[in-house]
């Protein structure tokens, strides 16, 4: 199973550089100026969101400036502030904070964006077409430092979030172009972006057909709502399925609450990984989409397409000892 811990780890082997590792001159300055209307809103939601996340005072600057991860041109807002480990409630740190925040108002992560090191970390954020860079720098531990000297070390930190307006391009997704072209042709560019919330890269491989033909499930998301589903490219017919992302049929038009999935193979009899298998007799590889402890459901290939089967997971029972008298 591929999950966001093991895809982030993998983006970071190709990550981009922290503002820690810049040194603070005139290109790191924001020229203050009118930010579109559009992404007014999303400024004022991002300081809100980081308010809450980590109850600091926030300095806003808003005007063009070069983004702090890969120096790209953006007409948006950079918010900063400085804070203390000591009184931060996620113990995992301020930018794992400011992800969860972020997360409960309906953003996703972006794995195009991320970074991680001991002396800070980064992350991308998006809603649509609105994206958020999300950086935090510290003073790391040295692994040759007492227990004694880290508990003295400099528990600060420095937080940038720097929103915009941001159109997801396909062609830096991670999918090859041997898969996507096809629904490229399609003219699926236009109206889907490929999800990079939950992997990179965001594909599987499987014959989803039964055709002998190896092919691929693409996560996806409907540029104008914003709603989850997979694109399965058929290689050998090459033809694309939309699964969710907005088009109801087989199953859901949104299955933005996954958090996992697999492939469960034709002819398998278990999977080591998903506590499940389909009711249907598989003609075909199976996609398994799944919510850790809510939710597990097949898209399977049949003579008449795919169909879906959803499987509530049965919650766990736990019996408590009866109260001391």
């Amino acid at each position: 199973m591929r999950s966001r811990d093991s895809a982030l780890s993998r983006a970071s082997r190709d990550s981009i550089s922290l503002q820690a590792s810049r040194p603070h001159d005139d290109r790191s300055r924001v020229h203050a100026g009118a930010i579109p209307d559009a992404v007014r809103p999303i400024c004022d939601s991002a300081e809100a969101i980081t308010v809450q996340a980590l109850a600091l005072a926030i300095h806003r600057e808003e005007g063009n400036f070069l983004d702090t991860s890969r120096e790209t041109p953006r007409a948006g807002c950079r918010l900063t502030v400085t804070g203390s480990f000591k009184t931060l409630r996620n113990e995992a740190g301020p930018v794992a904070a400011l992800q969860e925040s972020f997360a409960r108002h309906r953003w996703r992560q972006d794995l195009r964006h991320g970074a991680d090191g001991p002396d800070g970390s980064a992350i991308g954020m998006r809603f649509r077409d609105k994206l958020c860079l999300v950086a935090g720098r510290w003073n790391g531990a040295d692994d040759s430092d007492t227990s004694s000297n880290r508990a003295n070390q400099d528990q600060s930190y420095q937080g940038t979030i720097e929103c915009a307006h941001d159109v997801a391009t396909n062609k830096d997704a991670g999918v090859p172009d041997s898969i996507w072209s096809i629904a490229s042709r399609a003219g699926l560019d236009s109206i889907y972006a490929i999800s990079l919330s939950l992997q990179y890269p965001p594909y599987l491989e499987g014959d989803f057909d039964g055709d002998g033909v190896n092919d691929a499930a693409v996560l996806i998301e409907q540029r104008s709502t914003g709603k989850i589903g997979v694109a399965i490219v058929r290689r050998g017919m090459r033809q694309v399925t939309v699964l969710g992302a907005g088009r109801s049929g087989a199953g859901p038009d949104d299955i933005a609450w996954l958090d996992a999935w697999d492939v469960f193979r034709k002819g398998a009899t278990l999977h080591l990984t998903i506590h499940d298998r389909p009711r249907e007799q598989l003609i075909a590889d199976a996609l398994w989409v799944g919510r850790r402890d809510f939710m597990s459901a097949f898209y399977v290939w049949t003579p008449g397409g795919f169909v879906y089967e959803a499987h509530a997971l049965k919650p766990v029972s736990v019996v408590l000892p009866p109260p001391k008298s």
